[in-house]
C-alpha cells in the first residue's frame, strides 16, 4: 500500500494479524509509529463490515443501503468487488459511480462525498 491511499481512521491489517487496525498516524514509510507500510494490508469490504460494522442494510440480491445517506452499494459476486452509488435526484440521469474493493477506498470515497467519517458503529 502506498501511503497517499490512507487517512487518519482508516481500517488496514498487517502481514502478522487478522484484527482490523485503526490508522493513527501516517508518514512516508509508516503508520501508527512503527508499522512498516510494507507490512499493511487492505481489508476486504464484505457483508458483516457493511452492515455490522458501518451499519449499511442489506436490501437483498446484493444491495446494501447507508441507514444515513443515499449511498448504496452493490456486490458484484463473479468479479468479487462492490459497485458504489451516491443517489442523485429523480429527475437527474448523473450520478457518482466507483468500483471498490476495500474498506480504506469505501472510507476516503465516503469522506470525499459527505464530509463525514465512515466509522465503526459502537
Amino acid at each position: 500500500m502506498q501511503a497517499t491511499e490512507l487517512r487518519i481512521g482508516n481500517y488496514v491489517k498487517t502481514l502478522s494479524g487478522n484484527d482490523p487496525l485503526k490508522v493513527e498516524s501516517v508518514n512516508a514509510k509508516q503508520i501508527n509509529t512503527g508499522i512498516d507500510l510494507e507490512e499493511i494490508l487492505p481489508v476486504v469490504i464484505t457483508e458483516d463490515w457493511l452492515v455490522n460494522h458501518f451499519g449499511f442494510k442489506n436490501n437483498g440480491q446484493g444491495y446494501y443501503q447507508h441507514s444515513e445517506f443515499n449511498f448504496f452499494l452493490y456486490y458484484v459476486e463473479e468479479d468479487e468487488y462492490f459497485d458504489c452509488y451516491k443517489q442523485v435526484p429523480a429527475n437527474d440521469e448523473t450520478g457518482d459511480f466507483k468500483t471498490l474493493q476495500h474498506i480504506h477506498k469505501l472510507q476516503n470515497l465516503f469522506f470525499e462525498l459527505f464530509e463525514e467519517e465512515l466509522t465503526i458503529n459502537n
